[in-house]
């Protein structure tokens, strides 16, 4: 029933935003496939990254899992693909984080040699040292175009709370950056002796503080999917997989996106169109969220396409803006049949949203591009 619940809900998506789609030929049955989950050790006060792995590429098209978070707060969350199409939306409530995924091209899962998806989580100051929290999928509903596909996860990982060092985030972590570019690695813990190690082409790690250290690139990178380890004197060792969590503008003017994590495509898009919008239910909206992978500061353009109303919005580098389409149009009221068109100056990440607060559910959609 669950899977098709969630079925639903994007089909639902689709048909009342217009949503992108796409497709993948010579797929066979998904079946079932393992997860396996990493084992985590980091200090009390310092952020971990939970890493799930699939041990055989399994071509994803929509699903999600529902996680125990131990009411750790969420910092994060990426869904890798190597395609770069993969999005969704996380919304984290009662100590759990429901994850919603789509990939039109069915590419996200196929993918065994680095994290399908990550949650970063900061850990309480007043968490007990040598306390140990179980690791894995409470449960999962997955889809592929041949049929659902069944998770297992035998060998759950563990949290276990010590060691002292963290990484809470790289910056800026996604996009392509060229030669000479700093890299900003922050977290808890670093020394002057701390090392660090990447597979990218970067100079020696520089000592900033407690909670940061550098890293320039020697020639242009993609940063999106980027290993890095911070390792300490004393053993302690942690692995943050990189991607851009923007800053966000401001905080969103709904309850129910701001407890919700915006997946974005790695992709990136200047111009997309949102609708035709059908009738919504009470307690249901449209969003959008926007954000900048880019160097430099990006001009966003919302045009109403009844009205020709317009707003604009500066977007600097590695930030993001996240809100009900209405107010993103400066509080104009959609109705059914409604269209918007997003322009952009440079390439952005553009994710659809849609939220119900009678359900407390957010479902993800592409516009059509």
């Amino acid at each position: 029933m669950q899977t098709r619940l969630f079925t639903l809900a994007i089909l639902t998506a689709s048909t009342l935003l217009g949503g992108g789609s796409g497709t993948t030929t010579g797929i066979t049955p998904a079946g079932s496939a393992e997860v396996r989950t990493l084992n985590e050790r980091v200090p009390a006060g310092g952020t971990v990254q939970v890493k799930y792995l699939l041990t055989q590429p399994r071509p994803i098209s929509t699903g999600g899992p529902r996680l125990i978070t131990y009411d750790f707060s969420v910092a994060g969350v990426s869904a890798f693909s190597p395609l770069g199409d993969t999005a969704g939306a996380a919304l984290a409530h009662d100590g759990q984080l429901s994850i919603s995924i789509i990939s039109p091209a069915s590419d996200y899962g196929t993918n065994a040699d680095y994290p399908f998806l990550t949650v970063a989580m900061r850990i309480p100051e007043s968490t007990l040292k040598g306390s140990v929290f179980p690791l894995g999928i409470a449960d999962a509903n997955y889809q592929t175009l041949s049929g659902p596909l069944t998770l297992t996860d035998s060998k759950p990982g563990t949290l276990t709370i010590g060691g002292s060092v963290s990484i809470s985030g790289v910056f800026p972590g996604g996009g392509t950056w060229g030669a000479g570019t700093s890299i900003s690695i922050r977290g808890m813990g670093f020394l002057p002796s701390t090392k660090i190690t990447t597979k990218m082409r970067a100079a020696n790690a520089v000592y900033v503080s407690p909670t940061e250290m550098r890293i320039s690139l020697i020639e242009a990178t993609t940063l999106d999917t980027q290993p890095i380890t911070a390792s300490n004197p004393d053993g302690s060792q942690v692995t943050f997989y990189s991607y851009l969590r923007g800053t966000p503008l401001d905080p969103p003017s709904r309850d129910l996106l701001q407890k919700t994590d915006p997946i974005f495509q790695a992709q990136t898009h200047g111009v997309a169109t949102v609708g035709p919008i059908a009738n919504l239910t009470s307690g249901q909206f449209v969003a959008l969220a926007i954000q900048n992978p880019t160097p430099g500061p990006v001009v966003v353009t919302f045009i109403h396409a009844p009205s020709g109303a317009t707003t604009t919005v500066t977007l600097p580098s590695c930030t993001r803006i996240m809100d009900e389409l209405g107010s993103l149009l400066g509080g104009l009221n959609l109705a059914a049949g409604d269209q918007v068109k997003v322009t952009a100056t440079s390439g952005v990440q553009i994710l659809g949203l849609i939220g119900d607060d009678s359900a407390g559910t957010m479902t993800p959609f592409l516009p059509v591009f």
